[in-house]
């Protein structure tokens, strides 16, 4: 990706905040320093995540609609949440 696309990219996916919170706002619980990393690195954690951590694979993630990427971090993010409310909802039942 050229430094003007990259930078065009960074803009736009920042830019989609409000569209997409529950792939760029925190539950309030976060210290300062997480949030401010999540703030500094939104564009590129979404990029690392979708390329699940393999850099060489970065560019042909940029390649992808952006709508599509957001769509399936969300139903990443969501699917990670209901995980979470189960498996706290099952340790609450066994007495932990």
């Amino acid at each position: 990706m050229h430094t003007l696309e990259h930078f065009f990219f960074v803009r736009f996916i920042n830019g989609l905040t409000e569209r997409y919170p529950e792939l760029f706002e925190g539950d309030g619980s976060s210290s300062q320093h997480a949030a401010n990393f999540a703030k500094k690195w939104a564009a590129y954690s979404t990029i690392n995540e979708l390329a699940n951590g393999d850099i060489l694979k970065f560019e042909e993630v940029t390649l992808q609609p952006l709508e599509k990427c957001l769509l399936h971090l969300a139903y990443k993010a969501d699917k990670q949440q209901l995980e979470n409310l189960l498996h706290k909802e099952a340790m609450k039942r066994i007495g932990h």
